[in-house]
């Protein structure tokens, strides 16, 4: 059997085999493309077969096409993805450094506000320590006056009493040495603002510089008064001397039977304005009659706001003796022109005198509302000191330090608060000296100057 089998798949047969079914296949072919329709039919399906595989190559191209173009937006996504990250880290990096910067500076302003802060209420406590002191000082000098008022009373109504006579004594004694000791230091460091209106009518005279005026005042006066009280007083002083030598008072003088201006320089130079102020109010009540004949219309406003003016100046030399009609001088001054800043100033210092805190804090707020810091420097560092004694009382430290530093460096640019070296209070001192005895000689000098002419306010 395995013979056999080995015998029939032996070489020779499986290729006789072969050869056999090759041959038949070989006529079978020639006998189906013996017949041209075969023939067609074999070319339709070869076609047929290169357009199927011809669409297959061609699906096997655009496949491939798009696997690579999705590739290669894939790979421009993760590149644009990068990108943005990078952006975004550079960014934060950015936004990160700015923010640092911005709180450094933001704590850096936070510890200069601090600074400032704490020296504004040192400052400021030392003025109201300062302030109580004098108070003290001065309700110190009116109890030794009383006491010696009841002292000398006490005496007259005393019999003879031998065992109160020594006591008496000694304390008159020590009472008239009290007033002496108190009078010469007062003499020697304070003068009133009224004691002072001489030295400023002799100092324009002399042509001083206005500044120069009021930082002489400032030291005599021993900050009794405010920077803006002593600027407002010289301004005052001045502007009613231009009055004078402008001829305003001539027509008035003749027909109310008023003072003559020597006459009211003279007493306006030894502390008494009331000779100025009767000159002052004729001359405003002259001018409201004839604005009030006017139409409403530039004229008259005109006439108003040159009226206001002369309020301001009639309110400042009231307010070296009364307050309350200077008030009321300062609140017609904004009736009859209410954007004059200088009366609500003005007005604001009066209330502040008055203890008529809202009132006042009314005041200096409008000045800051209406002012223009180049134009009214004055008025808006004069509310600004106000308003920072009102902030620090309220415990807004930081606000009245930013107000007082604003206002100090104001007063500080122009000198009013320098003191005078020795040379200049060795002048002054001369000048003091022979005042009085030249007071007719610096009047005259005074109405012929004209560059004393022109108005502080004009």
């Amino acid at each position: 059997m395995l013979k056999q089998i080995i015998n029939t798949f032996s070489l020779d047969n499986v290729t006789h085999f072969i050869s056999l079914k090759l041959n038949s296949f070989e006529d079978l072919l020639n006998q189906y493309f013996s017949h041209s329709a075969n023939i067609k039919l074999l070319s339709v399906v070869m076609m047929a077969i290169g357009g199927i595989l011809f669409l297959f190559w061609l699906a096997i191209v655009i496949a491939k096409y798009l696997g690579l173009a999705a590739n290669e937006a894939a790979a421009q996504s993760q590149q644009k993805r990068r990108q943005e990250k990078n952006t975004a880290a550079k960014q934060a990096a950015e936004d990160e450094s700015i923010e640092n910067e911005r709180l450094f500076e933001e704590e850096t302003e936070r510890e200069e506000d601090e600074r400032s802060r704490k020296a504004a209420e040192e400052l400021i406590r030392a003025e109201l320590e300062k302030k109580m002191a004098d108070e003290k000082q001065q309700q110190a000098v009116e109890k030794q006056r009383k006491e010696i008022k009841a002292a000398a009373e006490k005496k007259n109504n005393v019999l003879d009493l031998d065992w109160k006579k020594g006591k008496l004594a000694n304390l008159e004694s020590m009472a008239e040495k009290a007033d002496i000791s108190a009078n010469l230091k007062y003499q020697q460091s304070k003068k009133q603002l009224s004691e002072l209106l001489g030295l400023i009518v002799d100092m324009l005279g002399r042509n001083v510089d206005g500044l120069k005026i009021a930082q002489t005042i400032m030291y005599r006066n021993m900050n009794q008064n405010s920077e803006d009280d002593i600027l407002q007083t010289v301004d005052a002083v001045k502007d009613f001397i231009a009055l004078c030598i402008n001829k305003k008072f001539d027509k008035l003088i003749s027909k109310n039977k008023l003072p003559k201006i020597e006459e009211a320089l003279y007493h306006l130079a030894n502390g008494d304005t009331s000779y100025a102020l009767a000159l002052i109010e004729t001359l405003m009540d002259n001018n409201i009659e004839a604005a009030a004949a006017l139409p409403n219309g530039e004229k008259r406003n005109e006439i108003f706001a040159v009226t206001s003016n002369y309020a301001t100046i009639f309110g400042t030399l009231a307010a070296v003796s009364d307050v309350h009609l200077a008030t009321g001088a300062f609140e017609l001054a904004i009736e009859l022109a209410p954007q004059n800043i200088n009366a609500w100033s003005r007005a604001g210092d009066m209330y502040q005198l008055s203890d008529a805190e809202s009132k006042a804090i009314w005041a200096y707020t409008n000045v800051l509302n209406l002012s223009d810091n180049d134009l009214n420097e004055r008025q808006t560092a004069n509310a600004n000191k106000m308003l920072s004694q009102y902030y620090y009382k309220q415990g807004n430290s930081l606000q009245a330090a930013k107000l007082y530093n604003s206002s100090r460096g104001y007063y500080d640019s122009i000198g009013i608060n320098r003191n005078l070296d020795r040379q200049e209070i060795e002048i002054v001192r001369l000048i003091e000296d022979k005042q009085k005895e030249k007071l007719q000689d610096t009047i005259i000098a005074v109405l012929n100057n004209k560059k004393l002419a022109q108005y502080s306010f004009a």
